[in-house]
């Protein structure tokens, strides 16, 4: 049976052995492994190369989780010239909340909601109504506050949430970081702290036309770069920013680490200006007024210094959509972009020429025999006839006469007779004193002076003919000119005929230290002879006196030297007042009667150290007539010119040394105590004889030695006050039951009633005569 079992078998199929079996499951295994890591290997090369999607996180993750931040530098200050900040940078903090932290997530709900009604009213009291107002956001009562705490804490987020309606300050941050509750680490940290910078203008309008502004614009859906110094001086102002890598640690949080590329912030340099705020202050507030009353379109103050051409002050005042209400500096910069007829103002330019080319003098005489006469072919008119002492008009009129009472026919006909044969001489004269170029202000968008050439097609075509008008540029028609090129002459005239460029800014400094100084720039060396420099000193004192111009600065402490300016205004200006802009839509013309008013002085007229300009821009109407320079300007000229004088202590005389002291010859009587104070002040020798008096009098010899002496004061006993000084005399009478009266001043000489005499009824009054 069991070799039969055996064949059996073999006849069937042959059984594999458990190695084989073995080698197969293995061989099984690795081809599986193999195939896995093809296609892992496969997925790892599509995953770098070819899939679109998975490159785009990775540059999502790689880009969220570091980044590079720009750290802003400190923007530098513009300065006034004694150190008044017109415009500073102020650091700000954005506090954003983080809901989701664990200071959040691990805080009692009871002890977070007390927590949070506190925070509520604290935040809803430091950012008020008023504030609101004050910084324009829209005001969030304590219960926004609680309603904003209490849901973000529900909803728990990791997000960032700006719970402050706007940015703080340093200080009121360091106040809410130690007083305020959730704020000053109690749950512990829960909030970021970001920094930026704020912009203010701590004086607001006070010089805005020569500070401008130094963000962008947008004016009529357009950008217009920012002006003025802030634009000028951007490159210094803003420094050089620092760069840090920063990396993600939670939704809207990040914190700072080491990298090579880290880099400090460079702040800025400080500009310092000219700028007298003090002064810029004052003619601000004088003009202000001035143009108020007058209802007036604008209005323009500015001081210059003579030697250095800083200008100590620059207004530029406009009037609001209703003229005489709201001026402010932030419409237009008059005093440099404002061209026009100068009037008056500008006869200083042609007497220069009359004299310097022409040979006149202060005594050269022209004839006039009526206050309107044709001068070429030009009806040239005169406001008044020019009389003499005996009150009897003058025929012959000298320069000095014709300046001092501002003749338009004395200029236009003396111009027309010396240079109608070559008028370009003329204008030629007057080009080499800048008055169709820059005075150096191009930067802040001065204009440029115009001076047509005579004969010239634009000549002949806009204004006629050599006979029309050069008369009319005898006495400041035709040419147009900014103030700032009229105070620029002026000022030149008062530094001996050197012009020097106005000059806004002085120095650059960086922590204190003094980086780049503003050098003066001279325009002209040399305007004019000595000869003709004195005959324009006369003309401005003779413009000057109580009788002529010089009644508005009468009863100054100092003499002054002018010359004022009335022009009729035919060409547009820049204004933001209806009534002006309704009569400037077809252009002025003389029906609008618009006039220029201005006065120029120099100050003190001797020596001069100050030229000041005031020039107001108005509509002469019925309520509002007044139109001449004088009266337009010559109120604030003279309360700018106090004001240097009052705050400039080289302006005043001083007191010099005696060889000798002064010793005094005499020293009133009265309270021992006080009289041995002043006496042992003024005296070098000084001896006390009143043993123990309260009363005293003292004796001064010849040598300068004092002797303090007692006076005996009994009660019922007229006591001896003689020497004494009335104030002393009569406390001491007076409480012994005296009447008193007294003559004279000075210190007492005699009493009515002999010291020593006993008081009774019948002597209750007694007399007191003092001398010097």
């Amino acid at each position: 049976m069991a070799s039969m079992t055996e064949k059996g078998g073999a006849k069937g199929t042959k059984r594999k052995s458990t190695k084989h079996d073995i080698i197969v499951r293995v061989k099984s295994l690795y081809t599986a492994f193999i195939c896995v890591g093809i296609l892992i290997a496969a997925r790892l090369v599509w995953v770098q190369v070819a899939s679109p999607s998975v490159k785009h996180n990775a540059d999502i993750m790689g880009k969220g989780i570091v980044r590079t931040r720009t750290i802003e530098a400190h923007r530098g200050a513009i300065l006034s010239r004694d150190g008044e900040p017109l415009a500073i940078s102020s650091l700000r903090y954005t506090i954003a909340m983080d809901f989701a932290s664990d200071g959040m997530r691990e805080a009692d709900s009871t002890v977070y909601a007390n927590n949070v009604d506190s925070l509520s009213r604290m935040l809803a009291r430091l950012f008020s109504e008023e504030d609101a107002r004050s910084e324009r956001y829209e005001y969030r009562p304590a219960a926004y506050y609680r309603e904003v705490l209490l849901r973000e804490r529900r909803i728990g987020r990791a997000r960032s949430y700006n719970i402050l309606p706007r940015s703080v300050t340093v200080d009121e941050w360091n106040m809410m970081h130690s007083t305020f509750p959730i704020l000053n680490g109690n749950m512990g940290v829960v909030y970021s702290a970001t920094s930026t910078e704020k912009r203010l203008y701590p004086s607001e309008d006070l010089a805005r036309q020569i500070i401008g502004r130094y963000d962008t614009l947008v004016v009529a859906g357009k950008k217009v770069p920012g002006t003025g110094i802030e634009l000028i001086y951007n490159e210094q102002l803003a420094g050089c920013d620092g760069k840090v890598r920063e990396q993600w640690i939670a939704h809207g949080f990040w914190t700072r680490v080491n990298h090579r590329d880290n880099r400090a912030s460079e702040d800025g340099c400080d500009i310092v200006t000219t700028i007298d705020a003090g002064l810029q202050r004052m003619a601000h507030e004088r003009l202000d007024s001035a143009l108020r009353n007058q209802h007036a379109s604008f209005g323009v103050a500015m001081v210059m210094e003579v030697k250095t051409g800083n200008i100590l002050c620059m207004v530029n005042l406009s009037s609001g959509k209703v003229r005489g209400t709201n001026y402010t500096e932030r419409v237009y910069n008059h005093a440099l972009k404002t061209a026009m007829t100068p009037g008056s103002t500008f006869k200083l330019m042609a007497a220069m020429a009359l004299v310097e080319k022409c040979g006149y003098d202060i005594e050269s005489t022209v004839e006039i025999p009526a206050a309107e006469q044709v001068v070429g072919t030009r009806r040239v008119v005169d406001t008044h006839l020019i009389k003499g002492e005996d009150n009897k008009p003058l025929v012959n009129i000298t320069l000095r006469d014709g300046f001092a009472h501002s003749s338009n026919i004395y200029f236009a006909k003396s111009i027309y007779e010396n240079y109608k044969d070559k008028p370009s001489a003329y204008t030629d004269f007057l080009r080499k004193l800048r008055i169709d170029d820059y005075v150096g202000l191009e930067a802040y968008g001065e204009r440029r002076g115009s001076l047509p050439e005579p004969g010239s097609k634009e000549w002949n075509t806009i204004h006629g003919n050599i006979h029309k008008t050069l008369p009319y540029l005898g006495y400041g028609y035709i040419v147009e000119l900014p103030p700032i090129h009229t105070l620029t002459f002026y000022n030149g005239v008062a530094n001996d005929g050197c012009m020097v460029a106005p000059r806004l800014v002085d120095r650059i400094e960086r922590d204190g230290e003094v980086v780049e100084t503003m050098p003066v720039v001279t325009l002209v060396d040399k305007m004019c002879s000595r000869r003709t420099l004195d005959v324009l000193d006369e003309c401005l004192r003779a413009a000057a006196t109580p009788e002529r111009s010089g009644y508005k600065f009468r009863g100054l402490p100092f003499n002054v030297g002018c010359k004022t300016g009335t022009s009729q205004i035919l060409g547009n200006f820049n204004s933001e007042a209806t009534l002006d802009r309704k009569a400037m839509e077809n252009g002025l013309n003389r029906n609008d009667e618009y006039y220029l008013g201005s006065v120029v002085c120099t100050m003190p007229e001797e020596n001069p150290k100050y030229t000041v300009m005031v020039v107001v821009a108005k509509q002469r109407t019925a309520e509002h007539p007044t139109y001449y320079g004088i009266s337009l300007s010559g109120g604030t000229a003279r309360d700018i010119m106090e004001y240097l004088y009052a705050n400039d202590p080289t302006l005043h005389a001083t007191l010099e040394e005696p060889e000798v002291p002064y010793t005094p010859t005499s020293i009133k009587g009265g309270n021992a105590a006080y009289v041995e104070s002043v006496s042992r002040k003024l005296l070098d020798s000084y001896e006390d004889e009143r043993e123990g008096a309260t009363w005293g009098r003292v004796s001064v010899d010849k040598e300068g030695g004092m002797t303090l002496r007692g006076v005996e004061v009994k009660e019922g006993v007229v006591p001896d006050v003689r020497g004494m000084g009335l104030s002393d005399a009569l406390y001491l009478l007076e409480s012994l039951g005296l009447n008193v009266t007294h003559s004279g001043v000075g210190q007492v000489s005699t009493q009515s009633i002999r010291h020593g005499a006993a008081i009774t009824p019948g002597t209750a009054t007694i007399h007191l005569t003092l001398t010097r």
